[in-house]
């Protein structure tokens, strides 16, 4: 009877330690930066809610899935922020967030990159992010394309280059 239960209480910590560690998004801190180059367009998005899970020892049981509430998108100009809400824009109404969901993480000799769908205005988009974590923050970078997105097309694709940069500090 000992012995089964011993191995009941190994095989239940095997199963918690396997699944990884679920860390808690600081949503007040957590924020996504971007950079429209060809605009020369700077802004934030905020009320970021997201589920990590994250086993730096173990990637193939990590996942990163969130959304940003597209209504806090800022470039500090109040006119260009209202426009950006409407439908030929973000769509803000109709697709209230964005969307990010891993498919996979691996270890890189900068950090890490992660694999995953970005959903913008109803469109899905796989992309990559390359991401460091220390100090219980966790910042990735990626490039995306506004057109890919059918926000604020370009003619020419390469310029609607988007630098974004994420900050997701956990508690």
């Amino acid at each position: 009877m000992k012995k089964q239960f011993i191995t009941i209480v190994i095989i239940l910590l095997f199963s918690v330690y396997s699944i990884g560690q679920t860390l808690k998004v600081n949503n007040e801190k957590a924020l996504v930066e971007f950079n429209f180059v060809s605009e020369k367009t700077t802004g934030t998005v905020k009320g970021i809610n997201a589920t990590i899970v994250f086993d730096a020892a173990n990637l193939s049981i990590s996942d990163f899935h969130g959304a940003a509430d597209v209504t806090t998108l800022s470039t500090n100009n109040k006119t260009r922020d209202n426009h950006l809400q409407q439908e030929e824009m973000f769509n803000a109404a109709e697709f209230p967030t964005m969307v990010f969901r891993s498919s996979s993480i691996e270890k890189t000799d900068k950090g890490f990159a992660m694999t995953g769908d970005l959903y913008i205005k109803g469109t899905k988009k796989e992309v990559v992010i390359n991401f460091t974590y220390q100090n219980k923050v966790f910042i990735g970078k990626t490039v995306i394309y506004s057109n890919d997105f059918n926000v604020f097309s370009q003619k020419n694709r390469e310029n609607s280059k988007v630098l974004v940069k994420l900050t997701i500090p956990v508690i």
